[in-house]
């Protein structure tokens, strides 16, 4: 159960002070590592789509009563569920959608529901056929088979006689959603088809498992380990709702296991379920990545010389956390997830920056030639998962570590090929580039932030020496990023795909840093925006991250807000506000509480 540290009578919320003083930040900063450590299940916004999967698989769960008006409370008045784009909004609408069908196919006709599905189905049926569905996980497997789970849904409404209630038999003659976004409704056989076709099933297909489980053979069947099966609530909901008998099926203890890491994150995350939990892997290593960046993090053989450091102790704190991340084959980024790139590369990022053993081979599992693949087996390549590993064998150790640890390997044939690995790497980021000038990546619906990463690893790489001669290819990538990022700032200073955000405004001011010349004006205006916002009792940051859906990591992205003001101050770009104070900030960390939150 996380715990407010400060605010305790603010259930549901984590409280954080937010001075803009150099000493201060680094208290912040410290606080927040402190906030984060005492919480492992890592802060995220609660997903419609998994609550409502969660809520169709295994409705009998307990607090069913208060999701299913949870998730009425989300729909939109267009009919729509999440936020974000109509094609973003796709995925929890026919999630939403069919949860409530099933709610109404067990007899329970209530006339919200029946509205709210009425809503709905008018709402899917005016997506547009054509077109590219967001690039979120699993997306061309979930959304064909949610749309034929709603018509076989609307199907099992039909009145046996006079009996049926008005309201259900208007639902059943109602028009099925067709195709949406060039995905069609298709039946488990295909799928099964293709499931046959393989020996066994891919790890990282648990974490979808629910649009597998109707058609999987027994023989694939996956078994959940200690926590939820692929780090999914719907997966595992999926799982246990499978009709299979024998050793494969969910029963016994196995059964008893799922169900209670099921329990478990309900009470964690407020009787709703996230997209990936828990995520204190990924939240801590991104954290760290960001404060070691902006110079919030030392390491432990510094000397501490300015009053910008986090008190001590901080240090030690990050090597706790890296050290039971590392595995042979790389880092997880929760539990039940392949290891992947992005996370490998974020934890030697940080091992590096710390002065711990650290072996970049571990990467090379997932090099493809010329560029490295997020996870064995992948589709589409990662742009901010290959920036986060060119920055971190871009960084190496500044010197030898210190001790050798049981998971520390020879680094030898590592330091002789990453050199030729950073160059084929710089140059395929750089070839990534779209014309105008941004990047875009799979994990975020905001080209901001994937322009941000490439930039920033892009700049940090670079001898000043040498440029821009020495990388010519990169020099301009920068020039041109800076121009996108210069061509799409709103009037007052912030950015913004979907409508000005805090986070993306943070990626904007880093886009400008990386920039090989200076930007004073812009950037300026984007920090009066920034430290417009710090005053917020309650910082909302909008979801833009993908999983299945979107969903906001708010730990992860106020410590990108802490890091980036604190670079701007401490490259004396910005006043730099020492002794001055804001009211208290309070990250929103879906504690359990007594009224459910709104998405």
């Amino acid at each position: 159960m996380s715990a407010p540290l400060t605010r305790p009578a603010a259930r549901g919320h984590v409280a954080l002070s937010g001075p803009r003083g150099a000493a201060q930040r680094a208290r912040w900063a410290g606080h927040l590592l402190e906030q984060v450590d005492a919480d492992p299940w890592g802060h995220i916004t609660p997903s419609v789509y998994e609550t409502a999967r969660v809520h169709a698989h295994h409705p009998g769960l307990s607090g069913g009563a208060a999701r299913l008006d949870w998730l009425l409370d989300q729909q939109g008045p267009e009919g729509l569920w999440g936020r974000g784009s109509t094609a973003h909004r796709l995925l929890p609408t026919l999630g939403a959608t069919a949860a409530l069908l099933s709610h109404l196919s067990h007899g329970l006709p209530g006339e919200r529901v029946v509205r709210a599905v009425t809503g709905g189905l008018a709402a899917l049926r005016e997506m547009p056929a054509q077109g590219a569905p967001p690039d979120t996980a699993a997306v061309e497997l979930l959304v064909p088979g949610l749309l034929t789970e709603v018509g076989r849904l609307l199907d099992t409404l039909a009145p046996r006689g006079t009996t049926g209630h008005p309201a259900l038999r208007a639902l059943h003659r109602a028009p099925r959603p067709g195709t949406a976004y060039g995905l069609p409704p298709a039946p488990p056989t295909a799928l099964e088809h293709r499931l046959r076709q393989v020996p066994a099933l891919p790890v990282k297909w648990n974490h979808c498992y629910e649009a597998l489980a109707a058609a999987c053979p027994p023989a694939l069947v996956p078994r959940p380990g200690p926590g939820l099966l692929g780090g999914s609530p719907a997966a595992t909901a999926a799982w246990l709702a499978a009709d299979l008998t024998g050793p494969t099926g969910p029963t016994g203890t196995a059964r008893r296991t799922a169900v209670a890491a099921l329990e478990a994150t309900a009470r964690r995350y407020g009787g709703l379920f996230p997209e990936t939990a828990p995520l204190a892997a990924f939240e801590r290593l991104w954290i760290l990545a960001a404060f070691l960046k902006a110079g919030l993090l030392r390491r432990p053989d510094e000397p501490v010389t300015r009053p910008d450091e986090p008190p001590a102790g901080a240090e030690a704190l990050a090597g706790r956390w890296l050290e039971p991340l590392v595995e042979s084959g790389g880092v997880r980024g929760a539990p039940g997830l392949a290891p992947d790139a992005d996370d490998t590369a974020m934890a030697l990022f940080v091992a590096a920056g710390l002065g711990l053993p650290h072996d970049p081979g571990l990467l090379t599992p997932f090099w493809a030639g010329d560029h490295f693949a997020c996870y064995l087996g992948e589709d589409t390549g990662s742009i901010s998962a290959n920036a986060h590993a060119l920055t971190a064998l871009a960084s190496g150790p500044r010197r030898p570590p210190r001790r050798r640890t049981s998971t520390s390997t020879s680094t030898s044939s590592s330091a002789r090929t990453t050199g030729p690995t950073v160059t084929a790497l710089r140059a395929w980021l750089t070839a990534q580039q779209n014309p105008d000038g941004c990047w875009t990546d799979k994990w975020h619906a905001s080209p901001l932030y994937a322009t941000s990463r490439v930039a920033t690893a892009l700049a940090r790489h670079r001898d000043p020496a040498a440029h821009p001669a020495a990388h010519p290819a990169a020099h301009r990538a920068l020039h041109r990023a800076a121009a996108w990022a210069l061509r799409t700032q709103n009037p007052d200073g912030s950015w913004g795909i979907w409508g000005p955000t805090v986070e993306e405004t943070v990626y904007g001011v880093q886009i400008l840093l990386a920039a090989p010349a200076p930007h004073t004006g812009p950037v300026t205006r984007a920090h009066a925006y920034l430290t417009r916002h710090l005053g917020d009792d309650v910082p909302v940051h909008p979801p833009r991250w993908h999983d299945k859906t979107l969903y906001s990591p708010t730990a992860v992205v106020e410590a990108e807000l802490i890091a980036t003001l604190h670079t701007l101050a401490h490259r004396g770009l910005v006043p730099d506000a020492t002794g001055s104070s804001e009211r208290p900030r309070r990250i929103h960390g879906h504690a359990p509480r007594p009224a459910l939150p709104h998405a």
